[in-house]
């Protein structure tokens, strides 16, 4: 139950009074009235009791020895830290008979509620149609989310982990060698140190390129490649991954080209058919379905804008026997 910071400071106050050795008979009648006044009164002093009884509990056993050790070496980062916010509440103490007292409880139960700086939090991110977001992580590392596409993140100092969802991602990777940066995608898992790279999910199938530096490529461990040994991809090449079969063989591409749908591209070469409106149905306000199992493995290359997808079913049936069925405004199908 949160309570209104007030009458946490109020419970606090009474309570370090109450503990000390100037308590006096007019003190205890004055708790009892300020704790009938409020039902939120004597939940606050509740929770401070209760907080204070588990301290006591933990002093004398062997893990309350282990955590006092563990914070007697702290960091002069997180003394100032606990210390600025503990002299400010001190100088709002009215009786300096028992200030530090309550300062000192104050200590004991911040530093309880801080938050353990090793303890990874989950975050989620997506995109709407269209929509090309970036997000700077707590490492400072950089994901730029393309279209219609989601991922969830959990950064601490002890793991950097990123699972793509749908969709597709460039990652800018800061240098950490000690905590490498992994990113799961359907049944791949992608592991860095520090680099550039493109992580594509179309469909099933999934694609990774380098821009920059050094990236080892796996089957995760409950697909059915999961022996496979790590595919190691360096600036300029890609692999691709279907989810019923093993890596396909590395090959080359333009770094130009990588990721150039962050500045508004769209480059397919030699791109099935079914892959590139999957991929580029993402910047369309709406859906582009392709009924034709012949036509949908046939390769293309084609570029376009990400304003311009509005326009990809004429374009692709400029060159291919397709027809152009506009069901409505943003409903485009597509038959042989």
């Amino acid at each position: 139950m949160q309570l209104p910071d007030q009458i946490n400071k109020q419970a606090a106050e009474w309570f370090t009074l109450m503990q000390s050795a100037h308590a006096s008979a007019a003190d205890r009648q004055a708790l009892r009235d300020w704790l009938a006044e409020h039902d939120d009164h004597q939940e606050a002093y509740r929770q401070i009791e209760a907080v204070w009884s588990s301290l006591g509990d933990l002093s004398g056993t062997a893990d309350g020895i282990a955590l006092r050790r563990s914070v007697e070496p702290l960091t002069d980062k997180l003394k100032s830290f606990l210390m600025a916010p503990i002299a400010m509440i001190a100088s709002l103490v009215p009786s300096p008979k028992y200030a530090m007292s309550f300062v000192a409880l104050v200590a004991v139960i911040g530093f309880i509620m801080l938050p353990e700086s090793n303890q990874p939090i989950t975050n989620h991110y997506s995109t709407q149609a269209g929509e090309i977001k970036t997000i700077t992580l707590a490492d400072n590392s950089e994901i730029t989310l393309g279209a219609k596409s989601k991922i969830s993140t959990r950064i601490s100092d002890i793991g950097r982990s990123v699972n793509l969802i749908s969709g597709e991602a460039f990652f800018d990777v800061a240098k950490d060698r000690q905590n490498p940066f992994a990113v799961t995608v359907n049944n791949v898992l992608v592991e860095v140190v520090g680099t550039q790279f493109n992580v594509q999910r179309i469909q099933d199938d999934v694609s990774v390129a380098v821009l920059e530096g050094i990236v080892n490529v796996f089957a995760s461990e409950d697909s059915a490649a999961a022996a496979l040994p790590a595919v190691v991809l360096t600036a300029g090449q890609m692999v691709v991954k279907a989810s019923n079969r093993a890596f396909d063989s590395v090959i080359a591409v333009s770094t130009a080209d990588l990721g150039a749908w962050r500045m508004g591209r769209l480059i397919y070469r030699d791109t099935s058919v079914a892959d590139v409106v999957a991929d580029a149905g993402r910047y369309f306000d709406g859906k582009i379905v392709l009924q034709s199992e012949e036509l949908a493995d046939v390769k293309v290359s084609m570029t376009l804008r990400t304003d311009q997808v509005g326009q990809l079913p004429q374009m692709l049936a400029q060159t291919l026997p397709l027809e152009v069925h506009v069901i409505s405004d943003n409903i485009i199908v597509l038959k042989k």
